[in-house]
């Protein structure tokens, strides 16, 4: 039985050719000038019953209309337009980038089942223009995001649909990463954003050497409170939490992928005691790492 994500992805062009009715599961993605210059650059006001639109502009500058609301953009850029949205653009001749466009049933299909789902569903539901967001800034290269997007809905090789879906997904996080980035205009909000990223690459730099919050506060040349301040308003987790999580993380990759003793595993990652790794990781995911490893060989069987 077909689910939703694995129906064959239409293709249809773009700006007013597109029903109300939107075929189910559609998506498709181009770049900016293929229909935009058809129509003399001016794409009038227009909105779509069932259909969400999403532009990284990576290329020129120009205006646009969103509901009511009327502003200039200048690339790098990111658009976001939710179903039923009015809206219209002036794109001065030769901007690019790619224009992303997907039926409401798809994104459904893409962003509920996640563990985020509500987050990712009120950033899909809401309208976004803004300055694209960094790589240094959301750990995510939205322009290179988007051109893969476009070649994978243009093409027919095996899993494209799947491989679609991931980047739609991926997609809606930078919308959201975006968003919160873009909120974020006060210097000492400036500042703790840049902590927290400064933070999560020390703990990638550290991760196995055993080291304590503190230490790692110490190192960024900042007091343990203000760490947590910075990341709690981040992402809304403790330094502790993400220190832990990450140590989870790849003692499960160790756990699956590796032949590695546990108590090795526990040595590599810092931990002194191979029986207060075996707690650490027990409390966490609710069984032994021994007990984990066989699950996760049982599910491979």
């Amino acid at each position: 039985m077909q689910t939703r994500l694995e129906r064959p992805i239409p293709v249809f062009r773009l700006y007013g050719e597109i029903a109300e009715t939107t075929v189910p599961s559609f998506v498709h993605a181009e770049r900016i000038g293929t229909s935009a210059a058809l129509h003399g650059w001016e794409i009038a006001p227009h909105r779509h019953g069932a259909l969400a639109q999403g532009l990284v502009i990576t290329r020129g500058h120009g205006a646009l209309s969103l509901d009511a609301r009327r502003e200039d953009f200048s690339a790098p850029w990111l658009v976001w337009v939710p179903s039923g949205v009015v809206h219209a653009f002036s794109f001065r001749p030769g901007t690019d980038g790619i224009v992303l466009s997907l039926a409401d049933d798809f994104l459904a299909a893409v962003v509920d089942p996640d563990p985020e789902g509500p987050r990712l569903r009120a950033a899909a539901e809401a309208t976004f223009s803004g300055r694209l967001g960094t790589p240094e800034e959301i750990d995510l290269d939205l322009g290179s995001l988007a051109e893969g997007l476009a070649r994978e809905a243009a093409g027919a090789l095996p899993g494209a649909t799947s491989a679609v879906a991931a980047l739609v997904k991926l997609l809606v996080v930078g919308v959201l990463r975006t968003r919160a980035a873009r909120s974020i205009t006060e210097p000492a909000a400036l500042a703790r954003a840049d902590l927290h990223r400064r933070y999560r690459r020390l703990v990638e730099t550290h991760l196995r050497e055993g080291w304590p919050v503190a230490r790692f506060a110490a190192a960024l040349g900042v007091s343990p409170d203000r760490l947590h301040a910075a990341c709690t308003e981040a992402v809304r987790r403790s330094p502790q939490g993400i220190l832990h999580d990450r140590l989870m993380l790849e003692a499960k990759r160790s756990l699956i992928y590796t032949t590695l003793p546990v108590s090795k595993i526990a040595f590599d990652l810092g931990f002194n005691d191979p029986a207060y790794f075996s707690r650490f990781f027990a409390a966490r995911a609710g069984m032994s790492p021994a007990a984990f490893r066989r699950a996760s060989r049982t599910e491979e069987a």
